[in-house]
């Protein structure tokens, strides 16, 4: 088959999106296909194939001040027609419903070519609403309607839909009763972290000194969506009970300046480091997910965690909060659960995990038992099927909403 991705984040920004799909076409194509990645073009990407086979398709695109890396584009899809005569894609499988993927959904309807679209983010969330219109009351007025404006218009052009958490394939259902909607997990390269992948060399920015059992570790986005601010006041508290302890902090973000005023104003600078951005592959080779005390997130707004499901990969414990879309990754034996936005919580859980090692090395145990649930080549084999189910239903006729008149009315005039 010869399938085309859609972006509308792409290099040089990363994400769990961004990874997951690259793991998903890594596997595609050592099972025989053809993978194309749809992108915005950005003048620090200029590559015209990645990991060895996956090949890219820049778009031009107008930058916007919503949200790092999201940029504009005319979304009926036009100028992607050239694309799709030339390669005659078997599948589309986009990955937000924002203006490229709409596009494509467009561009895919006039052809009859399958969509499947998966639903990674959850922008109805207030916290990523609040990019857009910078305040909190706005964001949550904005959330019901959201689904009117976004989501229905662009779900309505997609085939079939998947999602990497039960719970938000029923939201999705909820709203589109007629939508085919599956669960399928995010998949990983589950052998980056097999002994012979290991260097154990730290990066640059993160000295020996800082990791051991005493220190905690966040990987991601610095974005307030992720609730650091949680973390931080739930660290602080923690610290004063057990002052050598430690967070180090990776990743880069909006919140980034607000994050660090707050670890100066606690008085706890000396014990928090900001990294930066770290590629993802030093973090996972360096094992420093192995050698911390335990990987820390408050956030809520997550739909399946990368950064949860390499910490598992790596016998990482997790202190998340008790909330489905983390307990459905977390097993309760392999991390603890606090209070939702319950700083005083999470830091008791804190504690807990410096003050009982031989709890924290149980617990490191049972993650690593979970590994295989999240192996990419499984959840390829998956997708196949699913492209494969597609491409059925377009022999028997499937169109989406006003796709068959679409698409007689392209072949008639356009090819």
């Amino acid at each position: 088959m010869r399938i085309a991705f859609g972006f509308d984040i792409f290099y040089p920004e990363t994400n769990g999106v961004i990874t997951s799909t690259i793991n998903l076409a890594r596997n595609l194509i050592d099972m025989g296909h053809e993978v194309y990645f749809f992108v915005p073009a950005d003048k620090a990407f200029t590559d015209d194939v990645i990991e060895n086979g996956i090949r890219i398709i820049r778009i031009n695109a107008l930058p916007t001040f919503i949200y790092k890396g999201i940029k504009i584009m005319p979304v009926w899809g036009w100028f992607l027609s050239k694309y799709f005569k030339k390669y005659h894609f078997d599948i589309i499988h986009n990955t937000s419903p924002w203006l490229m993927c709409m596009a494509l959904n467009h561009a895919a309807r006039r052809t009859h070519t399958p969509v499947l679209a998966t639903h990674h983010t959850l922008i109805d969330d207030p916290n990523y609403i609040k990019y857009a219109l910078k305040s909190d009351t706005l964001a949550k007025l904005a959330r019901k309607p959201i689904w009117q404006i976004l989501f229905i218009p662009f779900f309505e052009l997609v085939w079939m839909a998947t999602a990497p958490n039960q719970q938000t394939c029923d939201s999705v259902k909820a709203h589109m009763p007629n939508l085919d909607v599956r669960y399928v997990s995010n998949g990983i390269d589950i052998s980056k972290f097999d002994d012979e992948n290991c260097t154990n060399i730290l990066p640059e920015s993160i000295p020996e000194s800082w990791v051991g059992r005493n220190t905690f570790l966040y990987v991601g986005r610095l974005g307030f969506e992720k609730a650091l601010d949680v973390t931080i006041k739930a660290f602080s508290l923690a610290h004063k009970q057990i002052p050598d302890s430690k967070l180090i902090i990776v990743g880069q973000g909006p919140a980034q300046y607000e994050l660090k005023e707050m670890v100066r104003d606690l008085g706890i600078r000396d014990s928090v480091l900001f990294t930066g951005l770290i590629p993802n592959k030093q973090v996972i080779e360096s094992r420093i997910m192995k050698r911390v005390n335990s990987f820390v997130t408050a956030s809520l707004s997550e739909n399946q965690s990368m950064t949860i499901i390499e910490a598992i990969c790596s016998g990482c414990p997790v202190i998340c909060a008790d909330v489905y879309n983390m307990t459905s990754l977390v097993d309760k034996d392999a991390g603890w659960y606090f209070q939702p936005s319950n700083p005083e919580d999470m830091s008791k859980k804190m504690v807990s995990a410096l003050k009982n090692p031989e709890l924290r090395d149980r617990k490191a145990e049972n993650a690593l038992r979970n590994r295989d649930l999240y192996d990419g080549k499984r959840v390829a084999q998956q997708f196949e099927d699913l492209y494969k189910e597609l491409l059925r239903k377009k022999d028997e006729g499937f169109y989406v909403k006003n796709g068959k008149e679409k698409a007689l009315y392209y072949n008639r005039n356009y090819t």
